[in-house]
């Protein structure tokens, strides 16, 4: 269907816009704002497609530059095209992953977005014959500061979402207290779906196996749906080590984003549960894959997000695409220019996302958008 579209892309732009974000003192955010990276991509009838990078929250900076320099590669293709992809990951040493992947996957998601926009129709129509009109997800929230009596109101504050499953992060406090943070939640949860986040991608030190498998053996008698990143993501053969202890399932992935990356951790048989990101991990297309590859591989999968409305939009059209997906990621932190991007309201109902015929992603940043939220500058994450 897309193959037909004759309209050419014109012009890509990168840039970043600063949002208010929680309560202006949410861990990492040093100026009490979260910076997000975009890709806006132009056809010569004017309309645009939008795309996000998970890279744009670390190196916000970065995301024009290196739009500008993978810009000479699209302009004057047709939407329609199978667009110069492998010809960018061919770049020696550089284009096969790492942040020129990330924004990749942002450039490949405009695109998607201005296919569904010209022809009328959501992304996950475009994408498979095998989609679904509804995609179980979860509330991640529960920030690695909160006290284990916030942990409580804030498994309070889901659940009156009609969320049944919660993600938290630990590793930032003192271990005993985050084991008291863990069991505040399971109690408030009653039995509904609890994973926790190490986040050992950002933690420093990042936890060694050892340390991981004691972590693991503490929260084992909580019967957490999963453990995730309860290593640093370079250290995969550790990820598999903790993984074959077999005391809590193991999810990862929000890290990687190249084919070596995934390849190792399927070669190591190190997850359980494999994520992927549609905004880091090479786009919509790849990450349909990979769902593939988890089925195929018997593992579970989930969609990760931590970014705006574009970022939900696109994962959330994959897991409507690819039903072996098991569940996608809604932060709860308010990040408010997410509110101002939908063009429909999100239907997210007793813990289910509900697809909606908005063409493309369903999202919107226009001229006032940009102006309204403009980056500022050292806005990056970091601890």
């Amino acid at each position: 269907m897309y193959k037909n579209i004759n309209e050419k892309i014109t012009k890509i732009e990168g840039f970043a816009l600063s949002s208010p974000y929680g309560d202006g003192k949410s861990l990492g955010q040093p100026l009490g704002v979260k910076s997000v990276g975009f890709i806006k991509i132009y056809s010569d009838s004017d309309k645009y497609g939008l795309g996000e990078t998970y890279s744009g929250v670390y190196a916000p900076e970065l995301i024009q530059p290196i739009a500008l320099f993978l810009e000479k590669y699209f302009l004057g293709r047709h939407v329609g095209d199978d667009l110069p992809f492998e010809e960018i990951k061919n770049i020696p040493f550089i284009g096969g992953g790492g942040i020129i992947q990330s924004v990749i996957s942002a450039i490949e998601i405009a695109i998607w977005d201005l296919r569904g926009k010209i022809l009328d129709k959501p992304i996950s129509h475009l994408i498979s014959n095998n989609r679904r009109d509804t995609s179980p997800v979860y509330a991640s929230s529960g920030t690695a500061a909160f006290s284990p009596d916030e942990i409580k109101r804030d498994v309070d504050d889901i659940t009156k979402l009609g969320y049944s499953a919660y993600k938290m992060r630990v590793g930032y406090q003192d271990w005993n207290i985050d084991v008291k943070r863990v069991e505040a939640a399971w109690e408030a949860l009653s039995g509904n779906d609890l994973m926790v986040d190490a986040i050992m991608g950002t933690i420093r030190p990042a936890w060694d196996a050892e340390k991981a498998i004691n972590a693991a053996k503490d929260l084992s008698k909580f019967n957490l749906r999963w453990l995730e990143e309860p290593t640093h993501p370079d250290k995969i053969k550790d990820l598999a080590r903790v993984k074959s202890c077999n005391i809590i399932p193991i999810a990862a992935g929000e890290a990687y984003t190249s084919e070596r990356d995934f390849d190792s951790i399927f070669h190591f048989e190190a997850v359980d549960i494999l994520q992927f990101d549609a905004t880091h991990s090479g786009g919509i297309n790849y990450c349909m894959d990979l769902a593939m590859q988890a089925k195929e591989r018997g593992l579970g999968s989930a969609l990760h997000v931590w970014g705006s409305a574009a970022a939900i939009a696109a994962n959330a059209q994959i897991a409507l695409a690819q039903p072996s997906i098991d569940i996608l990621e809604i932060p709860m932190v308010k990040l408010e220019l997410t509110d101002r991007m939908w063009v429909e309201k999100p239907i997210i109902k007793d813990g289910v996302w509900h697809s909606t015929n908005t063409p493309g992603l369903g999202v919107v940043l226009d001229e006032d958008l940009i102006n309204e939220y403009s980056f500022k500058e050292n806005s990056g994450y970091r601890i």
